[in-house]
Formats: C-alpha cells, sequence, structure tokens
C-alpha cells in the first residue's frame, strides 16, 4: 500500500534517535503494515551490499539490510535508499546496493529521495550557509531537523564539508547480537 508505505517513512525516520531495540520491531512493524518486509542480514564478505530491494509479489516487497559499515549514518541512508527504489521504481526490478552495473539513474534518484528524506533539503542548504560544523551545531541541527546527528555527520562527511575522521563519536555504531 503506496499511502500506507509512505506513512510508514515519515514515522519511521523519527525512529532514527531510537535503539536498535526499539527501531529494528517497530520499523518492522510499520513496513509490514504496508506490505514491506523489512529484514536484517549479515553483510556477505567481499560483496560490499549493504542493501537491496525486490518484489516477492505485486503486493509485497522487501528490503534486506546489512551492517556492512557498522553505523548509523550508513544504515539509515541505505533503508530510505532501498525505500525510495519501492515508491520510485518498477515492481518487476531488483535493486542491490552497491552492485555495479545497474542503472545509474535509479540509483541516483534513490540516493537523493534517501537525502531528502532524512535531512530536507532546505533545513540542510540553511545548515550549510551558517558555515559551523561543530559538534554542537551538529547535535542542535539534527534535534531540529528531528534526526540522530550521525546522519548529520555522515551527510557532511559525504559532501566533504567535514573531514571523514571528524565527529565519528557522534554517529551510534550497531553490532549483531546472536540469540
Amino acid at each position: 500500500d503506496r499511502s500506507k508505505f509512505r506513512q510508514a517513512l515519515d514515522e519511521i525516520r523519527g525512529l532514527t534517535t531510537e535503539s536498535p531495540e526499539i527501531f529494528v520491531p517497530r520499523m518492522q512493524e510499520l513496513c509490514a503494515t504496508a506490505g514491506v518486509a523489512v529484514v536484517f542480514v549479515p553483510a556477505l564478505p567481499k560483496t560490499g551490499v549493504s542493501g537491496a530491494t525486490r518484489w516477492l509479489s505485486p503486493q509485497k516487497a522487501l528490503i534486506q539490510l546489512s551492517l556492512r559499515y557498522k553505523t548509523d549514518d550508513h544504515l539509515w541512508f541505505t533503508f530510505f535508499h532501498e525505500a525510495g527504489h519501492i515508491l520510485l521504481h518498477g515492481k518487476k526490478e531488483f535493486f542491490l546496493e552497491g552492485a555495479n552495473g545497474l542503472d545509474a539513474a535509479k540509483e541516483t534518484e534513490a540516493n537523493e529521495f534517501a537525502e531528502f528524506e532524512l535531512i530536507p533539503k532546505r533545513a540542510f542548504t540553511g545548515f550549510l550557509g551558517r558555515k559551523v560544523y561543530s559538534k554542537a551545531a551538529i547535535v542542535r541541527f539534527s534535534q531540529e531537523v528531528g534526526i540522530a546527528p550521525g546522519i548529520v555527520v555522515g551527510q557532511l562527511q559525504h559532501k566533504g564539508f567535514l573531514a571523514r575522521s571528524f565527529c565519528n563519536d557522534l554517529k551510534q555504531t550497531f553490532t549483531w547480537m546472536i540469540n
């Protein structure tokens, strides 16, 4: 259900500040009510894959996420990237994030979807205009837009506004728990 999934994404965005014990079951529940299964799978060695999306049937989609990079900025970006494929692209296609040879235009669309779902373009442009990327400024901005500060750090690093070694302590790190 496209409309329910769109609503679920809005609520899931707010879960970025929560611990995995809270966000994982809630994310899975919200997506399931819209016909999207979300599963977490260990990263396969030497594959470079963080996520994948495919349609199981015309009414059921699957998002698979790994903890390849083990930080919240990567996990959340990958989730919203894969969600973008569901909303923007065909039901007969298979999307494997990190794989070569995929449709570059569709990957760019999914990247932009994730970027602007996580941090609204106007708000991020305003933040960049301030030209102050201290930890305190990042935390304040993340609170203003209602997301985890690690996501802001990841976007600043990706866009070259922040060194890759700076503010990584604002990112939440995840590990696999074996039951």
